[in-house]
């Protein structure tokens, strides 16, 4: 990555800067005055600074209320959480059915991005596009990825090598189930991986089993035997995976799976909805005890619910994750529920948002007020006008300010990527590291390290949300906002 594209990279450095702590519960409400996003049925939503100046851009996907009309828009956020279309985006595909995942693929500092699904044609397709780091995207016609429908993406390093591989399920253009993995030669080449235990699949995540060191996955879905199946499998670390056999987790479909640490514990723990083999629709919580082994959290409030999404996420600022469900609870029941984290897994139903499925979800500050915001698309309950309009949830909490002092930074340090999904880079340029300390929106520290060299990688394994990275050297201390997802 070259010093032009390292800039881009650099957060704002405060002399003095405040984080917050919690002065109420969460507290969402939709921005009712956001009346441009394109509708979204079938579509899907995602945020990434896609310009890299430091703020949330978004995209939507999907089709209009008749099916009749796709789209694929590509909306700036000018840092207040307003969102005005790009034209011009060099995205050809106007897209439904399928996922959105951003990532920086060829090290260059920009987010690239990769969508799938259909755009009215019968071919279902993967298209992966790069970004020239001002948000402006070309195709890359040489990119082997299967075309799929109603699947997922998950870039990950799953060989310990530096770079994004990217896993891949769904549909493919044979109406076959399928699951496949790519591996990343470090400039954004692939290859797929030529024979892989994976079993079919709808929903995926990477997440840290046992701790190794390496990113381990979880797929739920039914195979092409139609059997519904929850499929944990361990990496060796160079991206060679087996199955993990008696696993407690219920075989389910229509599904949304996602890890995080809900107890606090130090490990991540799989949360997942869908419909099982009883034909029950259900919203599982699976503990894990630190060496992959996971059980069932019986003592849960979580509507059951399938075609919807979980996702953790620390609304409050208390550094716990909170839970958001959304989907369909059988016959004309529909859900949107926020669940606020008591700690020791006490979960307790606080908020309640205009009710979708067939839904995604996007987390994100978009106004930069160091708090988790929310975008939602999907198909809302018949008793609500514009049924298939995204909506945007701002998080109105109060908060109170702890104010930490630190000396002036300088432009000789650089954090990449941001957002992250928890591997963070840190390099300083004509100096030496000395340490490095992260601090949480409530002022407490989650990392620290005395002895870094010059050009760091760490792993920050803590909840989604906004921390504060201070990096001092020998020369000065500065401090960045960086955004884990």
């Amino acid at each position: 990555m070259n010093l032009k594209m390292k800039l881009l990279y650099l957060q704002l450095v405060l002399i003095l800067f405040s984080v917050a702590s919690i002065a109420q519960n969460i507290n969402l409400q939709e921005d009712t005055t956001v009346n441009n996003l394109y509708d979204s049925r079938q579509g899907s939503c995602a945020m990434a600074d896609i310009d890299n100046d430091g703020d949330l851009d978004l995209i939507i996907t999907g089709a209009n209320a008749q099916l009749a009309d796709r789209k694929t828009t590509l909306y700036s956020n000018d840092g207040l959480g307003i969102f005005t279309e790009i034209n011009d985006t060099g995205l050809s595909n106007n897209t439904e059915g399928g996922d959105i995942e951003f990532a920086d693929v060829d090290g260059d500092g920009d987010l690239d991005l990769m969508l799938t699904g259909r755009d009215g044609s019968p071919v279902y397709y993967a298209n992966f596009y790069l970004n020239d780091g001002s948000g402006n995207y070309t195709l890359d016609p040489s990119a082997p990825f299967e075309g799929s429908l109603g699947g997922d993406v998950d870039f990950e390093d799953i060989d310990n090598d530096g770079d994004l591989d990217v896993f891949m399920c769904g549909l493919d253009n044979n109406n076959t189930i399928f699951s496949k993995l790519y591996f990343n030669d470090g400039t954004g080449v692939f290859t797929e991986v030529a024979s892989t235990p994976f079993i079919g699949g709808f929903s995926s995540t990477f997440f840290y089993m046992d701790n190794d060191n390496d990113m381990d996955l979880i797929i739920t879905g039914t195979d092409n035997n139609g059997e519904k199946k929850t499929s944990l499998y361990e990496n060796d670390g160079l991206g060679n995976f087996s199955l993990v056999n008696n696993t407690p987790f219920d075989g389910v479909e229509n599904s949304n799976i996602c890890a995080g640490d809900s107890d606090g514990d130090g490990d991540m723990d799989i949360l997942l909805n869908g419909m099982n083999e009883s034909f029950e629709y259900v919203c599982q919580l699976y503990l894990n005890d630190g060496s992959g082994v996971f059980s069932l959290e019986t003592n849960t409030p979580f509507i059951g619910c399938f075609i919807g999404t979980v996702d953790f996420a620390d609304f409050d600022n208390d550094n716990d994750l909170d839970v958001f469900v959304t989907g369909a609870t059988g016959g004309a029941g529909v859900a949107a529920h926020i669940y606020e984290n008591l700690g020791n897994n006490n979960f307790n139903l606080v908020d309640s948002l205009v009710r979708v499925y067939v839904s995604t979800t996007a987390i994100g500050d978009i106004d930069g007020d160091n708090d988790l915001d929310m975008i939602v698309t999907g198909i809302a309950n018949q008793a609500t006008t514009d049924i298939f309009k995204p909506r945007v949830y701002k998080n109105m909490l109060v908060t109170t300010s702890v104010e930490i002092a630190f000396d002036e930074g300088n432009e000789n340090t650089f954090i990449y990527p941001n957002p992250s999904a928890g591997t963070i880079n840190i390099e300083t340029v004509n100096t030496s590291t000395s340490s490095i300390k992260i601090y949480n929106t409530i002022g407490e520290l989650v990392f620290s390290n005395d002895d870094l060299t010059s050009n760091a990688q760490i792993h920050l394994d803590q909840p989604p949300g906004i921390y504060f990275v201070v990096v001092k050297t020998s020369n000065s201390t500065s401090t960045s906002k960086v955004i884990l997802r």
